[in-house]
């Protein structure tokens, strides 16, 4: 079924939102932009709901005011395309609005009125393409590639221009390999993955193995590191820092570099706080621990209830273990969440502000330029 209408806005999720004309459905519709106005066809693709579906466009009738031609000759939004790069699409200022825009719709849905909230403008990122210092691709043994959105398919790429100088040398690489025999999957599985960043050997190339966490962006990363030794610099000395989520120590060494004699840093990955430890920061004593588990806070209540400042930086899913959270502690004065998922740091905001905590700072930040994905840097301070 066709029908003609204008992309008004866009989900959560990045993707074009139409209303159809007579059955008042609204689209969810890959590849556009506000302002678009187009014909669309009805999908298959169904929600668990009666207010929303999918939807495709057949025809551009008049593009938007802010629509530009992708750079990336790869970028499609069928199951032949790769779709990593969705908002490439656009204008990068206009990018940037839609991020904040994003942000402050997730903040407002969980209870927050946007109107008080203080938040400049996002920071944007120095480069807009090859600035991706990570990534990771599917193999079957013959292709190698990204898999293309809603599908099991992969897609071969010849390049990525998204990538920084060390990680498309690492792409070619690859690719020169095939076909490979040992890349084959086992039966029932539809590919191989292969984890590389600029800091790993390609030799040999590890099949299904992740490798430690990195912030994917390192010209914004190296940002986010002064700000938040500013940041710690200002609230002025701590007697005990607690970091949630540490990592192999991203942001440990500047917590380090603040002074403070005891700062514990906590995260789940063995071969993460193996690596931290490595580094002998002073005053960090690092210890795997699962952050998740029911009751974690009260495992931990004896090493954490003098901490007077926390520092985070959870995965999607956010701190989600807060039950008991601010009975265990009960001396912190400053709160510095690093987020990269807009809705979970907002479930976790409200919270912080529903027992007694307030906003000193947001912060935005574009560590994915061409994608909806937007950084968060906040303080919260006791009331």
């Amino acid at each position: 079924m066709l029908f003609q209408g204008e992309i008004t806005h866009l989900s959560q999720k990045g993707l074009g939102v139409v209303r159809h004309p007579e059955n008042e459905l609204s689209y969810f519709v890959a590849g556009t932009w506000p302002g678009d106005v187009g014909e669309f066809e009805i999908t298959d693709r169904t929600l668990n709901n009666k207010k929303y579906a999918y939807a495709r466009l057949v025809r551009l009738i008049q593009p938007s005011s802010h629509r530009k031609t992708p750079e990336c000759q790869f970028l499609g939004f069928s199951g032949s395309g790769c779709s990593g790069c969705p908002w490439m699409i656009a204008d990068y200022d206009s990018q940037l609005e839609q991020k904040k825009a994003s942000f402050l719709h997730a903040m407002q849905r969980i209870g927050f009125d946007p109107q008080v909230l203080s938040i400049g403008p996002v920071h944007p990122s120095p480069d807009l393409f090859g600035y991706r210092n990570r990534f990771q691709v599917k193999t079957d043994g013959r292709k190698l590639g990204f898999v293309a959105e809603g599908s099991h398919h992969i897609v071969p790429i010849e390049d990525c221009i998204a990538l920084n100088a060390i990680c498309r040398q690492h792409l070619q690489t690859l690719r020169q390999r095939l076909p490979r025999r040992e890349w084959i999957p086992a039966p029932g599985y539809d590919w191989n993955f292969i984890d590389l960043d600029d800091q790993s050997a390609i030799d040999p190339a590890q099949l299904n193995r992740k490798r430690p966490f990195q912030q994917g962006n390192s010209a914004q990363n190296l940002w986010m590191k002064t700000r938040l030794r500013q940041q710690l610099e200002q609230q002025g000395e701590s007697e005990k820092i607690v970091e949630l989520f540490c990592g192999s120590g991203n942001f440990t060494e500047i917590i380090a570099q603040t002074g403070c004699p005891q700062i514990l840093a906590y995260e789940s990955d063995p071969e993460a706080i193996a690596a931290l430890q490595q580094k002998n920061l002073p005053g960090v004593k690092a210890r795997t621990i699962d952050l998740y588990h029911p009751f974690i806070w009260k495992i931990l209540k004896n090493h954490i209830k003098d901490a007077d400042t926390l520092v985070l930086d959870p995965p999607r899913s956010g701190l989600k273990t807060l039950r008991g959270f601010f009975e265990y502690f009960p001396a912190l004065k400053t709160i510095h969440y690093i987020s990269c998922n807009s809705v979970t740091f907002a479930r976790d905001a409200w919270m912080f502000c529903k027992n007694g905590w307030k906003f000193s700072t947001i912060q935005l930040i574009d560590q994915f330029p061409h994608t909806p994905h937007v950084e968060i840097m906040a303080v919260f301070r006791k009331r």
